[in-house]
């Protein structure tokens, strides 16, 4: 097996390597891309790709959920911030009813540990509209 993935590794790293001599070759040695700009990496929709796994892919799932709210609670954290900091640009039931989203998340969540194959679905989706909801209402709280 080793054998099999080295020689593998080999075959794509020689062919890498001459794709890029014949490109080289062909520009006149210079690099096309020293000229042009890369392009802008194109925002993610995490609501729909980062979230459509398997059940055999349900503990990648729970890992990403949790990137991603990692994110969201810094936003939270922010919006409480602002809550005491701007004399009420967010209000204080806003927070709340965030929280209270939040921790919705956390219980769908822990759903995941115990999904099978037969409630995967269910559950899955349960926690992909409990993040759904808890981003509608950051987004709603935010100061216009």
């Amino acid at each position: 097996m080793r054998r099999f993935v080295l020689a593998a590794a080999t075959l794509v790293l020689t062919l890498t390597l001459s794709c890029r001599r014949q490109q080289s070759s062909q520009t006149g040695g210079v690099s096309d891309t020293a000229t042009t700009p890369a392009p802008a990496p194109e925002p993610i929709d995490t609501a729909s790709t980062a979230r459509d796994f398997s059940f055999e892919q349900r503990q990648e799932f729970a890992r990403s959920i949790r990137q991603e709210l990692a994110g969201i609670d810094r936003q939270i954290s922010e919006l409480a911030a602002q809550a005491k900091s701007r004399g009420g640009a967010v209000s204080d039931r806003a927070i709340a009813n965030i929280r209270v989203s939040r921790r919705a998340v956390d219980r769908n969540l822990a759903r995941v540990t115990a999904a099978t194959a037969a409630n995967w679905e269910q559950i899955k989706n349960g926690v992909n509209q409990s993040v759904e909801k808890l981003n509608d209402s950051i987004e709603g709280a935010q100061p216009k």
